[in-house]
């Protein structure tokens, strides 16, 4: 996990103190030295004061903008907002190299990378550091701002004709594109062409802001589990999908078909996993997939004590903590075996118990044919599937979505 702790800008350059949590629960902080249009793009998502803000350890490539984008999520003790900017190739690099394991060796040391050990600026002083600072920039906008506006004079009747051609490669890529062209889009990312053209013409005044992207449209619902009983169903013209025994390197293949089709499902994960694939816990977390726990270690729970039990959920729990944005509150049992005593221990833990009524045994399927024959033949309106992180599952879960949208049913999700 990547804590974004402070923004600075001096004659040496742009710089983010950052706070590094590993899986393993090391911590340590570190100045890093970023270039100024990703250092402003993520100004511009300020202020930041009495807020927690969490970088995304990912960045996609938008082809319309030409540029490379990301996210942080800012939190308080009330709400998160999860938040886009657009960066450069090095912060992308920037980011693989934070993202390496800590006892990964390298051949060269990290570039742009220095440990401090001295402590964090209170918020007055960086509030000051910016403001001095901020009034270079301010200007050279402007100056850039008049510059532009005598250009687009200069060009008359030439502006409406560039307008007009970007319009129609617009319109010609629209048809072209085909059926799921927008599901086909980066999400929560909306390219726009006329800001492109514009950049690919800037000058040494400094890149051009790029507007926070909007949202992307859901078609899932949350549904809040009251926790008063261990079985669970869905009311009829509803259907979810939940995946068990992750996470594992199907996790963000799971998660990129579920996004691409404008779904979501929750995931189970047990806690002996989440050391090996701590980036797939984020990953699907920072996707809007809710995040569960499947136990520490997939024993069978009935069979154990009311401490054994205490310490398996909790430490379960405490491992995908350290990767999501909120706290755990679903629990799966292994194997569905679930007793008083556990149930109750749950609930100590303020854990839901969720449970499934529909199993197609994808586990054990040799083929992605006898998968979407058990959801041929059984009727999924009311279903919760319990599916897992298998690479059959992984084959057949664009076939599987399809069906499920053609027979009108609306995906849910648990909370």
């Amino acid at each position: 996990m990547v804590e974004l702790l402070s923004l600075e800008h001096s004659p040496d350059g742009c710089q983010m103190e950052v706070g590094l949590t590993r899986s393993g629960g090391s911590h340590k902080r570190q100045m890093i030295s970023i270039d100024e249009y990703t250092y402003l793009q993520l100004l511009a998502l300020g202020p930041f004061e009495g807020q927690r803000v969490r970088l995304s350890l990912y960045t996609k490539w938008d082809p319309f903008r030409g540029t490379h984008f990301s996210s942080l999520v800012k939190m308080n003790r009330t709400f998160s907002e999860t938040l886009y900017f657009a960066c450069s190739e090095g912060y992308t690099l920037l980011l693989s190299l934070l993202n390496q394991p800590e006892e990964a060796p390298s051949a060269e040391p990290a570039p742009q990378v220095a440990e401090v050990t001295v402590p964090a600026a209170p918020p007055r002083q960086k509030r000051e550091r910016t403001a001095l600072w901020s009034w270079p920039i301010l200007l050279r906008g402007l100056v850039f701002s008049f510059l532009l506006a005598v250009f687009l004079l200069r060009m008359d009747g030439e502006v409406e004709l560039f307008t007009n051609s970007v319009e129609a490669k617009q319109d010609v890529s629209a048809e072209t594109a085909g059926p799921g062209a927008e599901e086909r889009a980066p999400a929560a990312y909306i390219p726009d062409v006329r800001l492109a053209a514009l950049q690919s013409r800037q000058t040494e005044a400094g890149p051009i802001p790029v507007e926070p992207p909007e949202q992307p449209k859901l078609s899932y619902e949350e549904i809040e589990l009251t926790g008063d009983s261990s079985e669970y169903s869905l009311p009829k013209g509803y259907v979810a999908l939940s995946f068990d025994d992750g996470p594992s390197r199907y996790t963000e293949l799971l998660v990129d078909i579920l996004v691409k089709a404008g779904v979501a499902a929750n995931f189970l994960f047990i806690g002996q996993n989440v050391s090996h694939y701590p980036e797939a816990v984020s990953y699907a977390d920072e996707h809007g997939m809710p995040v569960g726990n499947h136990s520490w270690d997939h024993s069978d729970l009935t069979a154990n004590s009311a401490e054994e039990n205490r310490n398996n959920l909790a430490r379960a729990s405490q491992s995908l903590e350290q990767l999501i944005t909120g706290p755990v509150t679903i629990f799966r049992p292994p194997y569905g075996a679930v007793n008083q005593q556990l149930a109750e221990e749950a609930g100590r833990q303020h854990l839901k118990v969720l449970l499934w009524n529909r199993d197609p045994e994808d586990w054990k399927a040799d083929s992605p044919e006898k998968i979407l024959n058990y959801f041929y033949h059984t009727e999924p309106s009311g279903g919760i599937y319990l599916l897992h992180e298998k690479s059959i599952t992984v084959q057949v879960l664009p076939e599987i979505i399809a069906y499920l949208k053609e027979k009108g049913l609306k995906f849910a999700i648990f909370k």
